[in-house]
This record gives structure tokens, C-alpha cells and sequence, in this order.
């Protein structure tokens, strides 16, 4: 049920069952030349449409924000964010106002892991007001990822435009791939990656981080099915309070 094409009165309605939120959440972000910048909010509206395929409560889908906080990328020519505490403030505000409609919670579908540690301030913040915001990025992924993955991670705490992501994409929306131009990049991290901050484009010609030409749809679809059955699982949790 998308909360903008409802009129008043399929508003009410829907909100009296006391419906959990879904808001999608990407950014606008460099992922090379084989995927759109668009990358993440088509990602994120894809998997909110399979929750609601899925899901066996009431869901209030809102519309997508479509800009995240892109650190980074930020100096790649398609990425274009917002600062971490701007999306801070308006996931709090977002969650305040499905508080104040008598929603039992919030269900943040997130596809941009830059995204991550500002949706995890503003869970702690609205926790402390009473409020449960659920923070969902491709949660039971890595036993499938781990199963099917061909070639070998850029980083261990990265996973950006490569066999994995692309593949999702080649599942969810392949008229936005362009495989011819899919590449392998495994670039030289700094030896100091983990203790100081680095933009991606100080040390990487590309945004992709791995080997983008191992990607299928196949490997995409068994990867998503497990995180859309928890998705739907954790909605069911929220609702129940």
C-alpha cells in the first residue's frame, strides 16, 4: 500500500489497522559504467516491492529518499549526498511522524551501506522515545553470498558495484545493466585503510570493488530470497510490538 497514491479515505483505513512503515532508503552514487548512479534507490524500491509480496501484516510503503550520505564517492562525477546528520534528523523526524499516527514501526530498507551508521543514530534516538525503527540492509545475505560468490572480496568490509551488488541488479531490474561494460577492479587499499579516513577516489580509478563480470541473476535471486523471507519476518516482529 503506497502511503502517495492513497487518498484520504484509503489512508484512514489502512492506518487504522495500524500498518508497520517502510520507507526505501538509497543514495545517488557512483557505480561505475555497467550500472546507473541510480543504483541503490532502484535497489532499495525493488526489495520493498518483494516485502510486500511477502509480508503477512498491514505495510504503510512510504516514498523513497534518494539521497544518502556518499563520503566515499562523493568527488566521483555521479555521486551526489547529503551529510550524515541531515539523514539523521530526517529519519528521527520521518519516525516521529509515524509514532505520532499510532504505527507500531519503522522499517528502513536500506541498499547504501554508507547509509548504515546514521540509520543505527537514529534507531538509538527514536529507542529512547519509545518508537522501533528496524534497520534492513540485505539482512541474511551471507550465508548465500559466501555459498555463490566465484571470485574473491576487494575488502572484507566492502561490497560495492561487483559480482554480488550486480547481481542483485541483474535480478531486480536487468534492463539497467549494461554487462559489456562490467570490469574487474581490486584496487591497492592504503596499509592504514582501517585507522584513517580515505575517499575511495584517492586510491581506486573505479567505484566498482571486485569482479563485476562474474554477476548473474541467478546468483541474485537465491542471494535475495533469504533476506527477503527475514525482511518480511522482522516487519511481522515490529507489528506484533
Amino acid at each position: 500500500m503506497r502511503a502517495a497514491a492513497l487518498n484520504d479515505a484509503e489512508t484512514a483505513a489502512l492506518l487504522a489497522r495500524r500498518p508497520v512503515a517502510v520507507l526505501p532508503l538509497g543514495a545517488l552514487e557512483a557505480h561505475g559504467d555497467h550500472l546507473p548512479a541510480g543504483t541503490d534507490n532502484i535497489l532499495a524500491e525493488r526489495l520493498c516491492d518483494l516485502l510486500e509480496g511477502a509480508a503477512e501484516v498491514p505495510l504503510y510503503r512510504l516514498p523513497l529518499l534518494p539521497y544518502g550520505q556518499v563520503w566515499s564517492l562523493e568527488h566521483a562525477p555521479a555521486s551526489l549526498g547529503i551529510g550524515g546528520e541531515t539523514l539523521v534528523r530526517l529519519l528521527c523526524e520521518i519516525g516521529r511522524g509515524c509514532a505520532a499516527k499510532g504505527l507500531p514501526g519503522l522499517a528502513v530498507v536500506n541498499a547504501h551501506l554508507g547509509n548504515a551508521p546514521f540509520v543505527r543514530e537514529a534507531q538509538r534516538a527514536l529507542k529512547e522515545e519509545g518508537f522501533a525503527m528496524a534497520h534492513l540492509f540485505y539482512p541474511g545475505a551471507a550465508a548465500e553470498v559466501a555459498r555463490l560468490r566465484e571470485t574473491p572480496e576487494a575488502h572484507r568490509a566492502y561490497m560495492h558495484a561487483c559480482e554480488i551488488e550486480t547481481s542483485y541488479m541483474l535480478h531486480l531490474a536487468p534492463g539497467a545493466v549494461r554487462m559489456e561494460l562490467a570490469i574487474r577492479n581490486y584496487p591497492d587499499f592504503p596499509a592504514d585503510f582501517g585507522e584513517l579516513p580515505y575517499r575511495w577516489t584517492e586510491f581506486s580509478a573505479s567505484p566498482v570493488m571486485g569482479d563485476a563480470r562474474a554477476a548473474t541473476a541467478e546468483k541474485g535471486a537465491a542471494i535475495l530470497a533469504p533476506v527477503i523471507a527475514r525482511m518480511a519476518a522482522v516487519a511481522a516482529a515490529l507489528y506484533a510490538g
